[in-house]
């Protein structure tokens, strides 16, 4: 199943949108969206594009009411998400979607491209587990519901320069899960021009990016653990910022 999304924000008209396959799209509020799912998505061989536009000016917020579970099909295990995000000068724009739990053996790709004006602002929310518990005492199913891959792109220009180009893979075979992390929090903000902090004990980080911005990001043995870690960085961030 392909499953398309667009949603356009703009200072006069509100929010529009429009959605078809297994996501669906609700105004929640002024400026709000939630996507919704209608359908089982993603399965094996389902692909999932996004598309947002914040026009010049205009605020948007947008989020999601479940968690999103990769899962493979009888006849192929991996599946994609691609979000294309473009804000325009003065517009501002939140994606906290809930998170990506890839489950029993899929391979899920995710790619989010965004394009910024320099005037822009964007709070940018990643969240991805591999398996859908974090402890299992049935070792066989937990093995089956973690064998699974997540691989997930970040590219962001502002005005046409390279501000970011970013990777990073979990799951089943990957250095991340030899650690005993299976889950990945991160969050990029523009602008920022915070200093960097590299946790003292954990696999967690804030960036400070050239082109003033900042990701923070960190591994943990569950979205939850990840999740606090980043929210810590950010926070302490916060708390001493000028």
């Amino acid at each position: 199943m392909r499953t398309e999304v667009d949603i356009v924000a703009t200072v006069d008209r509100g929010v529009r949108h429009r959605a078809v396959g297994g996501l669906g799209v609700r105004v929640t509020a002024p400026g709000h969206v939630q996507l919704i799912g209608t359908a089982a998505t993603p399965l094996g061989g389902d692909e999932i594009v996004v598309r947002i536009e914040v026009e010049p000016g205009a605020h948007l917020r947008v989020g999601s009411v479940a968690a999103t579970i990769a899962l493979p099909a009888r006849d192929r295990v991996d599946s994609s998400a691609r979000w294309e995000i473009l804000v325009g000068d003065g517009g501002r724009l939140r994606v906290d979607p809930q998170p990506t739990v890839v489950a029993g053996g899929s391979v899920h790709h995710s790619d989010i491209a965004v394009g910024l004006a320099s005037g822009a602002t964007l709070d940018l929310h990643e969240h991805v587990q591999i398996g859908r518990a974090a402890t299992m005492t049935d070792t066989t199913l937990a093995d089956r519901d973690r064998a699974g891959t997540w691989t997930g792109g970040l590219r962001v220009d502002t005005d046409g320069e390279v501000v970011l180009a970013h990777r990073l893979r979990l799951g089943h075979g990957t250095p991340a899960a030899a650690a005993g992390h299976r889950a990945a929090s991160s969050v990029f903000r523009y602008p920022d021009n915070r200093p960097g902090v590299v946790h003292a004990t954990e696999f967690a980080a804030r960036l400070q990016l050239a082109g003033g911005a900042s990701l923070t990001s960190a591994l943990g043995a569950s979205v939850s653990a990840a999740r606090r870690l980043a929210d810590d960085l950010e926070l302490d961030a916060l708390a001493v910022a000028p």
